[in-house]
Formats: structure tokens, sequence, C-alpha cells
């Protein structure tokens, strides 16, 4: 196996862990229809850093990192609009 390809495989491994780590925090979101805990600041610089990672990665055409930013990417994404939905959802029912 050459080196190139265990360090991808490290790479990509890597970024299924970073991206698997956001789903305990958004099923505990949606199934407890509650966002109080999770800070939207917090969430949208993650973004923020996330976009500038991505359009990096796919400027330097770096497979790895096209994947986990996009995982990374979608899991925030979808954490933000819960937070949006959940937040907005408890002050409705006021």
């Amino acid at each position: 196996m050459s080196t190139k390809l265990i360090f991808e495989t490290l790479g990509t491994t890597g970024s299924i862990v970073v991206c698997v780590s956001a789903i305990p925090q958004i099923l505990k979101t949606y199934r407890t229809k509650s966002a109080d805990d999770l800070s939207i600041l917090y969430l949208g610089i993650l973004m923020f850093g996330m976009t500038l990672l991505q359009l990096y990665s796919v400027y330097v055409k770096d497979f790895v990192f096209i994947f986990g930013n996009t995982l990374s990417v979608s899991s925030t994404g979808i954490l933000i609009v819960l937070c949006f939905k959940y937040k907005n959802h408890k002050l409705k029912r006021r």
C-alpha cells in the first residue's frame, strides 16, 4: 500500500469521524425539539470557517478535503436549521 493511499485513508476516516460527531447533537435536538443549548453564534462561525475550507479544498482539488468539508457543512447546516426551527417553535408556544 502506498504512502499516499495510507494518508488519504487516514484523512477520509478522520473526516468521517468528525462528521459523525455531530450526529448525536442533531438527534438530541430533533428528539427534544429544543435548541436552547445550541449557540447560533458558534454554529455561524463554524459554518463560515468550513465554507472557506470548502472553497480552498475545491481550489486545490483535494478529494479528501472536499469529501470531509461537504459532510461537515451539511451536518452543521442541519444543526443551524434545527436551531432556528426549534428556537422559533418555543416562542410560538408561549
